[in-house]
């Protein structure tokens, strides 16, 4: 008998993909894939074994058109514990159960030995009497398992954490299996047909950026002759020892480009193979990828980041596969690009993910450089597990971090037993009495009404405050000509149609007064004469500092930091309550100069302090997940590490002509993915609560079933977004 792996649509089955042709391939591809991760021969035995189960009569039936549900991925989990018995290759054999027990519905919780069959834990799978597999063992007529070995892989493992060190090595294993797995089947189904890949060298793209750059080489002005000096002293340490590094530089010192030339030339003297740059807010991820794009070309830079998950779950690759996608978005699955954007949630949930299709690309990120812009955006309750991996990919995968900000945090407390981070900037400091041009002044407690009064009072000005329904309130108080709202209820077409105008009137010195939420912080490039800040943490503050003078040609400006006293906020958030108790403290001790190294260090500094570390920095309780002594609990893990909560929901908003035709194809289109894509600027994401409340009103339609859309524009206003029904309580803080 003949067993097979694939079938084909329209093909007979005597040329469907034979399966003993599946797992050498399989395991041959994870070979290769799992190089750069120092893995390949746990990946490749992982490959060979990963289908196995599929040498049942009743899978094969299923390939014929049968209903029947087979578990074919845990009989190879079963196999791979009975062939490896003596240590090491004991423990080694465990992961790898891991590994192929997951590679079609997930990495799986270890369980108990109390746990019954159906539950779906490792333990409980791998119990013959728990768990009952169709009869396998034809698979001995064309496999002969005797002959599968492996060398275990050496890793350092983090004190006190060692357990996570094995914990990541499993997903580092699991990530080439089904990376492996997806594209053997891929090249099947498209008949060998080469879909993806073909990308400029490292090397390439290094010469390519170093040649961009030296139109800097020559600065006309003070201010270009610093960023130029910041990025020739980035260049000259791209030789140091691959490590963690910080890049502190103040707000307009030139950190985008300096930070990449950094990376892509430290790549190049390493042998590293990708730049991966991380981002917090989707606001300002275009506008980065923009000059990357500028300077690298638009084929080379991967954006992933999206309102809509790109890696939808799929039973498996062949309806991808067969669609029309461009090489992006197959770069989007796996990471198979030199350079990728992405945001701090994409990284970090992937990291800690327990889903094949968000998993594929980890083992892609061994061997690169990792930049993290505004590194003290890094989520504070998820700090130790975020941090701890990072470790992993350094010290045991040969990849290379940078913290990039202009306000650093203390990240290498978290991390007491890494070498000391190194400084790119020359002199940090002295780049920040530099680049000092705003005053920053506390003016304490002040009323909606004192406030509105004083930016009334100004032709341009900035101010930015806490929470949507804040900004929203103070908007609708600003004099009529030239006013501007900012926030996460205007979708990002609308918003950056905003800034688009914002910036012209500034430029040509008319009206323009802005009052906006945390959206209008970090990254966006802005220049008013004079700012307010309502108190929040000290980083807070200097990134609005950064939106003040931001090219120094208005000689004592200033910005005004307060505490509101307001009726638009019931109560205010926690998280903002505690890092404004601190920037005060902070404002207080720090008069003379709050926006030096001595102050953001100590506002740090006592901002870790609060907490205990359980609490403050793991309090979702990640870790634990993988402290357990009998095993890991993957699946757990991903559901609970969640950088945005699951009780959001995006609406998209048909804002213009190219909006509401995307909205038209969606409903018929059988492949969705690329209008989601470019639906992503033309979408809100709100609470669940908030979305129940719109929908009880009617205005919301479910295109396809699935697809929430606002179908009534009168509850979007052309000026603040989305209008949400009144409701009682506090209010969340929306990071875009």
């Amino acid at each position: 008998m003949v067993y097979y792996a694939h079938s084909k649509p329209d093909v007979a089955a005597s040329e469907w993909q034979q399966l003993k042709d599946h797992l050498i391939n399989t395991s041959n591809l994870a070979f290769e894939l799992g190089r750069d991760a120092g893995i390949s021969d746990l990946a490749q035995v992982a490959g060979r074994l990963h289908d196995i189960g599929k040498y049942s009569q009743a899978f094969q039936r299923r390939l014929e058109g049968s209903q029947q549900h087979v578990d074919h991925a845990t009989a190879g989990a079963r196999e791979i514990k009975q062939l490896f018995t003596t240590e090491p290759h004991k423990t080694y054999a465990g992961f790898l159960a891991y590994c192929i027990a997951g590679h079609h519905g997930g990495l799986p919780d270890v369980g108990s030995v109390i746990d019954v069959g159906g539950e779906g834990t490792l333990l409980a799978r791998l119990d013959p009497n728990k768990t009952r597999l169709q009869d396998y063992s034809a698979y001995k007529t064309e496999l002969d398992l005797s002959t599968l070995t492996f060398r275990p892989r050496l890793i350092k493992p983090i004190k006190e954490h060692q357990n996570f060190s094995a914990s990541f090595l499993t997903r580092m294993i699991f990530s080439a299996l089904v990376d492996a797995d997806w594209l053997e089947t891929e090249t099947y189904m498209n008949g060998g047909r080469k879909l993806r890949g073909d990308y400029k060298s490292i090397q390439a793209l290094t010469h390519r950026f170093n040649l961009f750059l030296q139109r800097f080489d020559n600065p006309q002005n003070a201010i270009n002759h610093k960023r130029t000096e910041t990025l020739k002293a980035c260049i000259s340490k791209a030789a140091e020892k691959q490590g963690i590094f910080t890049l502190t530089v103040p707000t307009g010192g030139g950190k985008t480009l300096a930070s990449m030339a950094f990376a892509l030339n430290h790549a190049v003297k390493y042998g590293l193979k990708r730049i991966i740059y991380v981002i917090p807010f989707t606001s300002i991820i275009e506008q980065n990828a923009a000059i990357f794009k500028e300077c690298l070309g638009e084929k080379n830079i991967l954006e992933h980041h999206s309102n809509f998950d790109w890696e939808q779950k799929q039973e498996s690759p062949d309806d991808q596969t067969n669609s029309a996608m461009s090489k992006l978005k197959l770069a989007s699955e796996n990471w198979d690009i030199p350079i990728v954007a992405t945001t701090n949630v994409q990284f970090f949930e992937s990291l800690f993910a327990s889903q094949k299709s968000r998993c594929r690309k980890l083992h892609n990120i061994a061997k690169s450089v990792i930049i993290f812009d505004e590194a003290q955006m890094l989520p504070r309750e998820y700090m130790k597990p975020c941090l701890l991996a990072v470790q992993e990919l350094v010290q045991n995968y040969g990849a290379s971090a940078v913290f990039c900000t202009a306000t650093q945090p203390l990240l290498k407390q978290f991390l007491p037993d890494m070498p000391e981070f190194i400084e790119l900037a020359p002199n940090p400091q002295a780049l920040f009495d530099f680049y000092k041009r705003v005053q920053v002044k506390n003016t304490g407690k002040l009323s909606d009404a004192e406030l509105l009064e004083q930016m009334n009072s100004h032709p341009q000005v900035l101010c930015i405050v806490n929470t949507r329904k804040h900004a929203k309130g103070l908007f609708d108080g600003l004099a009529e000509d030239g006013r501007f709202h900012l926030s996460t209820l205007m979708c990002p077409a609308h918003r950056k149609k905003t800034l688009r105008t914002i910036r012209e009137r500034l430029k040509n010195g008319e009206t323009c007064r802005v009052v906006s939420t945390q959206v209008m912080e970090a990254g966006i490039d802005v220049d008013f004469p004079v700012g307010f800040r309502a108190m929040a943490g000290l980083d807070s503050v200097i990134q609005a500092a950064g939106r003040v003078n931001r090219e120094g040609k208005m000689p004592g400006s200033e910005i005004f930091v307060f505490e509101p006293e307001t009726n638009f906020i019931k109560r205010t958030p926690i998280y903002i309550t505690q890092t404004a108790d601190v920037a005060c403290s902070i404002l207080r001790d720090f008069s003379a100069d709050p926006l030096s190294i001595k102050a953001i260090n100590a506002y740090f500094e006592r901002l870790y302090n609060l907490h205990d570390d359980k609490l403050g920095f793991d309090a979702k309780e990640i870790l634990p997940c993988f402290d357990k002594g009998e095993g890991f609990d993957f699946k757990t893990a991903a559901e609970k590490f969640k950088l945005i909560e699951d009780n959001t929901v995006a609406v998209i908003i048909p804002y213009n002509d190219m909006a509401s035709k995307s909205v038209e194809e969606l409903r018929i289109s059988p492949n969705p993915v690329l209008i989601l894509r470019k639906l992503q600027t033309y979408t809100v994401n709100i609470y669940e609560n908030e979305f129940q409340a719109l929908n009880k009103m009617g205005v919301i339609e479910m295109v396809a079933d699935r697809y929430a859309v606002l179908k009534d524009m009168s509850c979007y206003d052309a000026r603040t977004g989305i209008v949400l029904p009144a409701r009682n309580g506090g209010e969340a803080i929306f990071f875009d």
